[in-house]
């Protein structure tokens, strides 16, 4: 297992732009665990600015193997091969700045949605695009600035924003990643209502995995309502 210190080092040498330390804490990170794309595309893009524009390349090239629809590497690939090494080096291939993603504790929350768009749908988004949650009577949906059905929030994760969101909290979403038929978001906690300013909105910041809860944890799941159904179809 990974120490989330060596997690939060990464990424902190990348907001410092510290790419000799980045190269070093994501490579040590990768010798732990060889599939964490997540640490793949921090090693290509600190490669990337520290100018070593072939391992770049082949680094994006091994989040793609791994995850065929990794919207961070897509985008620097494309870059790659269409822009000039030198623009390459002074300017910032990749948009998302690393502090987006930083997770804190009871506030933050990386969700994977359910019943997912179609995947031309989701290939339009892109890594740290800004979405918004729209409530329903028993379930959240996740939707672009077009107001485009893109997935819903879990049972479970829904029910309880459902109430924080009633009691006034506010929320920003970004989409954190996208893979074939699944979109995952950063929900991040804003404000916190006057009744709850001092209720977390999330405990932990493990991320939400469906086929982890215990049966008996999980809600029965809720109809969904016939606006919901009709906009699914569509």
């Amino acid at each position: 297992m990974i120490d989330a210190s060596i997690l939060e080092d990464a990424i902190q040498a990348a907001l410092k732009q510290d790419w000799k330390e980045a190269i070093r804490l994501n490579t040590n990170i990768l010798k732990i665990d060889k599939k964490n794309v997540d640490a793949y595309n921090r090693l290509g893009f600190a490669y990337l600015k520290s100018g070593q524009i072939k391992k770049s390349k082949e680094t994006f090239e091994k989040v793609i193997s791994l995850d065929a629809y990794n919207q961070i590497a897509l985008k620097n690939l494309h870059k790659l091969v269409s822009t000039k090494r030198d623009a390459l080096v002074t300017t910032n291939t990749c948009d998302i700045s690393p502090l987006l993603f930083l997770e804190e504790p009871g506030k933050t929350k990386v969700v994977d949605c359910i019943n997912a768009a179609p995947m031309n749908t989701l290939t339009c988004l892109t890594c740290g695009q800004e979405v918004f949650l729209k409530p329903k009577k028993h379930t959240i949906e996740v939707r672009d600035q077009h107001n485009k059905y893109l997935g819903a929030l879990p049972d479970d994760v829904a029910f309880k924003l459902l109430k924080l969101l009633t009691a006034g909290n506010t929320y920003s979403v970004f989409v954190r990643g996208v893979s074939k038929n699944c979109i995952s978001v950063f929900i991040r906690e804003l404000t916190r209502g006057k009744k709850l300013i001092n209720q977390p909105s999330f405990i932990g910041t493990t991320n939400y995995m469906p086929y982890q809860h215990e049966a008996a944890n999980v809600p029965t799941k809720p109809a969904v309502d016939e606006e919901t159904e009709e906009e699914n179809q569509e």
